[in-house]
């Protein structure tokens, strides 16, 4: 597993696949629509994360994902996600995202009931050049509810 660190508690890289292909297209389809049980027809039921929407073309955002949500953000077909949380990444998540070749960008903020939160600018900094490199798109931003973007 490859890991990249920006810094100290800034920011960490991991390649969770060990090798990822990207394809030639850098722009992102819309994302699926859950259906309801009863419309299924034998097909998965895709459950987005808590508070998840489109940002813009290829960048998604939302809450905390769990395995409930792993079949949704297959089909997004991601290659990268940044993490605002600071704690250590679920396992269960980095399985999923080795199984799919999709890149961890985890930068630790904590979380806070103020309007406003110091950030440092250089871990501003590498989250904008990780966001505004399309090669890393389709991506998802989460914190822990998908309120933060």
């Amino acid at each position: 597993m490859k890991v990249e660190s920006f810094g100290p508690e800034m920011c960490t890289a991991t390649d969770a696949s060990q090798s990822l292909t990207f394809g030639n297209s850098t722009a992102a389809k819309s994302p699926p629509i859950a259906v309801e049980d009863g419309e299924r027809d034998g097909e998965e039921l895709l459950v987005p994360p808590l508070n998840f929407a489109m940002v813009d073309n290829g960048v998604f955002r939302s809450g905390f994902p769990d395995s409930a949500n792993f079949g949704f953000l297959k089909s997004l077909e991601l290659r990268s996600i940044i993490c605002l949380c600071p704690e250590p990444y679920p396992e269960a998540n980095n399985e999923f995202l080795k199984a799919n070749g999709i890149k961890l960008f985890q930068f630790g903020i904590d979380g806070s009931k103020e309007p406003f939160v110091n950030i440092p600018e250089e871990t501003i900094r590498e989250a904008l050049k990780v966001l505004l490199d399309v090669r890393n798109h389709p991506l998802l931003i989460h914190c822990k509810r998908g309120k933060v973007w």
